[in-house]
């Protein structure tokens, strides 16, 4: 049966099922799908956030060796982002929290994490680590 005998003509004839489109992905970037996005910052705002009276929580969720490379924002908590939720009980889920990572991606999962686990008040440095030109400390070996 042709596409227009299909359309007007043999009305029993039920339509092909549309393709299912298949549920999201737990992957990374599916953040929508949580429900729950962290804020972006942009560096500067992030800056301005340090040198508050009372900071926020900033939180690295890059690897050790990432740290030990190219340093940290100063005060920084560091849980890497495999061991976020194992460690979960080290922050205060009622203060705010500025995550961040290299580029942003790990950070914005994380944050999305933390929201997703009762957190008041995430924020994702927009850009990572990449975008700072605040300062930045290294642990003497």
């Amino acid at each position: 049966m042709g596409f227009f005998s299909f359309l007007f003509g043999n009305k029993e004839q039920e339509a092909p099922e549309a393709p299912k489109t298949p549920p999201p992905s737990s992957g990374s970037n599916d953040w929508e799908s949580v429900g729950a996005v962290p804020q972006e910052l942009a560096a500067k705002e992030v800056l301005a956030l340090l040198e508050a009276p009372d900071p926020p929580v900033f939180l690295d969720v890059r690897e050790a060796e990432e740290l030990a490379a190219d340093g940290f924002i100063p005060g920084s908590t560091h849980i890497p982002v495999d061991d976020l939720e194992g460690r979960l009980g080290e922050l205060d889920p009622t203060r705010p929290v500025v995550v961040y990572c290299a580029s942003g991606m790990r950070s914005m999962d994380a944050g999305a994490f933390l929201l997703e686990k009762g957190f008041s008040e995430v924020s994702n440095l927009n850009g990572g680590l990449s975008t700072w030109a605040g300062p930045l400390e290294k642990k003497a070996e």
